[in-house]
């Protein structure tokens, strides 16, 4: 059995891009052929353009750079994963950020997220891909 094809990586990617082109080509080397990789993952929105203020907010709070959807997308397909199936869970989330705002650990970023949900900036996704 051969390992998987890989794209080739253009070294004019971002960095943040190649590792995550790297996290899911160890998930592909770990899974058999047509096995499925599973994630839950919150992304910006960059069909609308950049970041948010409320993404950049979150960004601040949690001192990350949050990738944008399209960098899952394109990282899984060099990796060797197929995504076959993507469930938005956005709406979902938006009741325990609001409670959480309202309870003894609020932590101060409880107002962005479900600002950014509800504007469509950022999205909560369940993303199924497989092995190819």
């Amino acid at each position: 059995m051969s390992p998987p094809q890989r794209a080739p990586i253009d070294v004019s990617f971002p960095y943040t891009l190649l590792l995550l082109i790297q996290l899911f080509g160890e998930f592909s080397r770990l899974l058999e052929f047509g096995g499925r990789y599973v994630c839950i993952t919150g992304c910006y929105n960059d069909v609308t353009g950049g970041r948010s203020k409320a993404v950049s907010r979150i960004d601040e709070h949690y001192t990350c750079n949050v990738h944008p959807r399209s960098r899952y997308f394109e990282a899984m397909a060099a990796g060797g994963l197929a995504p076959i199936g993507v469930v938005d869970l956005t709406a979902q989330t938006i009741p325990y950020w609001e409670l959480r705002a309202k309870s003894s650990v609020a932590t101060g970023i409880e107002e962005p997220f479900p600002t950014a949900y509800k504007e469509g900036s950022f999205h909560y996704l369940l993303i199924a891909a497989d092995r190819i």
